[in-house]
């Protein structure tokens, strides 16, 4: 069985990239711990309606991002506080 790779020749004989990843790899995004806060009560919202899913697609999510906020918002990591500081 063999692999195969197909690219577009352009007129110059040089290949051209046009797919995912043709402008290379980009950053990862990253939020603010009241964006978190935010995107959270947005989801519990979509949940309560039974659009959870459709919310998390729609944002680009994981539930297991969800997950981990979750626990860093109980923990009070969210809102300032220290480590070793009780809620």
């Amino acid at each position: 069985m063999s692999n195969l790779v197909v690219a577009e020749v352009g007129q110059n004989g040089s290949m051209n990239s046009s797919g995912p990843r043709a402008g290379g790899p980009t950053r990862r995004r990253s939020f603010t711990p009241a964006q978190k806060l935010e995107l959270l009560t947005q989801y519990e919202g979509a949940c309560t309606g039974k659009e959870g899913g459709a919310f998390l697609r729609e944002q680009g999510l994981y539930s297991s991002q969800i997950a981990e906020w979750r626990k860093l918002r109980d923990a009070g990591a969210l809102t300032g506080k220290k480590p070793g500081e009780t809620i």
